[in-house]
């Protein structure tokens, strides 16, 4: 573990700090207690869940001025981003070093992975309407299902008050951000909304960016009854500067290749609620369609058209009685595919079918002075493409005062998607889920005044399923191993000052061939510095990826060694009463810098806002 030597510099000179300034009397915490439902589908204090989890609140998003939620996911320990080029571009997110398919998202409990093939691109989620995020790392398809892997991003959007919002930027480059909101929330009725529109001319010719969101939804509850309703609409039109070109062994100019699509998310929560045991019935629908045309492109892949649809139902009964809290559920899945390309028609309504049954136990027993929480599932998966998969999870945590102590491991699997399956010439029906095992070890401090957590994990991978050259079909032929440690630190330095760190060290390997896994690089984190006086507000964020390896973005797309980048964003904020107005300098330095080969992040750009809550 040649890590280990860094990491404990880090971790004593953060406990000293945190120590040190949790010595100061009558000074408000940093971190209170706060509530969780993704790592175990109930709703439970973070402190006592034995698994690695971040939450992200509406306050955090705001402080950042963040417009999509990729900003603030770049803050969370254990989590890699690669964005391929500017705003709105394809980004895609990497869990402790695993693919980009193998963390599952959720909208308020709706999974909205991309069943064409697999994973979910981060590059046009906006932050309108988000609540709070909920991240939790670690193999999930004992509660999940497919594609938890390597953990779940989870994104709420139902308030838990009453009020109304208008928020609006302004910024260099031809940058407009407006978006406005509101709920209420009075007795057993609550309703809300929010609608927001974008502008951004980006950085080059056709590197332009138009979005609209619209979300909301209503929740009535009353004699242990609730029903409720939420929707999510996105649509996007954006310029993809940069293409492929016969000849030339860099990226060109492409000044009318254009990308645009949208996503739908409908979901309809019942509950009955008894007491000692509760139901819920959940139907939900996520859609995603893709558009691209470009009439100029060399190798005759002038447009193309991606539609897919996943309906899905579930029930769940969570009982708690003197055994702790049970919760058994079943689900049914179906997702459908159609694809078309100026090459003709690749997909005509392929489909994926699956049924689920899943149990988990939760309890919690008191040892003397400290209490063991223990975590314990398993679920089983059948599909009419591949046959069965059984996923079993156990997690425990010993609480001792302010330290916990935590353990857990579990398998995962991620179903063949349906364009691996039967894509032209290169899908094969015969393929194998993948599979996972992982196993993870984590301490955390609560101090008067901050937190730790640090977190060593390793995972195995098998059956990864990769284009093979040989028989130029997609095979399950890839094998690989993760390893590393995460750390995250959050304290109040003085009565103003907070200050936060998270950083990670992986490993990541193919077993075939010893090389380092793509994108993922060695050292990665971030660093925030805040001050809060009266009704001033300054930040400063840090967010640094280390170097890693990529691939030529031309012929013959040989392996290369990406640099270093660090990025720092300044943000500042007077509260008068209702109205805050706000300025924001992002990438201050004006670094240069490439998440993905040959794509160049945006640089320095300043950012006027007037944002105004009731």
């Amino acid at each position: 573990m040649k890590f280990l030597p860094v990491v404990l510099v880090v971790v004593l000179i953060s406990t000293s700090l945190i120590a040190q300034s949790s010595n100061a009397v009558g000074e408000p915490p940093v971190l209170e207690d706060e509530i969780v439902v993704t790592a175990s589908a109930l709703p439970e204090d973070i402190a006592s869940v034995p698994a690695a989890v971040t939450v992200i609140t509406r306050e955090e998003i705001d402080g950042r001025g963040a417009r999509d939620l990729a900003e603030v996911l770049r803050e969370v320990a254990g989590l890699q981003l690669a964005r391929s080029g500017s705003a709105g571009k394809a980004t895609s997110l990497f869990t402790r070093g695993s693919n980009s398919t193998h963390t599952l998202v959720l909208w308020n409990g709706i999974e909205i992975n991309n069943p064409y093939f697999s994973g979910y691109d981060w590059g046009q989620f906006s932050t309108a309407g988000v609540d709070r995020v909920e991240v939790v790392r670690g193999p999930y398809s004992a509660l999940y299902g497919s594609d938890a892997m390597a953990g779940v991003v989870q994104v709420f959007t139902a308030p838990t008050r009453s009020g109304f919002e208008v928020d609006l930027q302004a910024g260099e480059r031809g940058l407009f951000n407006g978006r406005f909101g509101g709920s209420s929330v009075a007795g057993s009725f609550s309703i809300f909304g929010t609608a927001e529109h974008r502008g951004d001319d980006g950085w080059v010719v056709n590197d332009d960016l138009e979005q609209n969101v619209i979300a909301g939804g209503f929740r009535w509850d009353s004699s242990g009854i609730s029903l409720g309703l939420t929707a999510r609409y996105s649509e996007y039109d954006l310029g993809i500067p940069f293409n492929e070109q016969f000849g030339v062994d860099h990226l060109v100019p492409s000044i009318h290749r254009r990308q645009s699509g949208n996503e739908v998310q409908l979901a309809v929560p019942f509950e009955l609620d008894r007491g000692s045991f509760r139901w819920n019935v959940d139907l939900s629908r996520a859609e995603h369609n893709i558009d691209l045309d470009d009439p100029d492109d060399p190798f005759g892949f002038t447009f193309g058209r991606t539609d897919s649809v996943t309906d899905r139902a579930g029930v769940r009964l969570t009982s708690t009685g003197r055994l702790g809290t049970v919760v058994v559920g079943g689900e049914f899945e179906r997702a459908e595919v159609d694809d078309t390309s100026s090459f003709g028609v690749n997909l005509a309504g392929e489909t994926r079918e699956s049924q689920s049954l899943y149990v988990q136990e939760r309890l919690a027993r008191e040892l003397g002075g400290s209490r063991l929480e223990i975590s314990v599932g398993a679920r089983w998966d059948d599909f009419d493409t591949f046959g069965e998969e059984v996923s079993p999870r156990v997690g425990l945590a010993w609480i001792v005062g302010a330290h916990t102590f935590r353990a857990s491991w579990g398998e995962a699997f991620r179903a063949p998607s349906i364009g691996e399956l039967y894509f032209p010439f290169s899908g094969n029906t015969e393929l194998e889920a993948e599979l996972s095992r992982s196993a993870e070890f984590g301490y955390d401090r609560s101090f008067g005044r901050g937190r730790l957590a640090v977190t060593l994990f390793h995972s195995w991978y098998d059956n990864l399923i990769f284009f093979d050259n040989l028989s130029f079909t997609f095979q399950n032929i890839g094998a690989a191993t993760t390893e590393g440690v995460e750390l995250t630190t959050e304290t109040r330095l003085t009565g103003a000052w907070s200050a936060g760190l998270t950083y990670m060290w992986l490993d990541t390997k193919q077993d075939d061939t010893g090389e380092a896994l793509l994108r993922r690089p060695q050292h990665s984190g971030s660093a925030h510095v805040r001050w809060s006086e009266g009704a001033y507000r300054v930040m400063a964020t840090l967010v640094h990826s280390g170097t890693r390896a990529d691939l030529m973005p031309v012929f013959p797309y040989s392996r290369i060694t990406g640099d270093s980048w660090t990025t720092i964003d300044l943000g500042f904020s007077y509260e008068m009463g209702a109205l805050e107005p706000y300025l924001k300098v992002e990438n201050i330095l004006d670094e240069m810098y490439e998440e993905v080969a040959g794509l160049e992040g945006p640089g320095r750009r300043a950012i006027v806002g007037l944002r105004y809550r009731q």
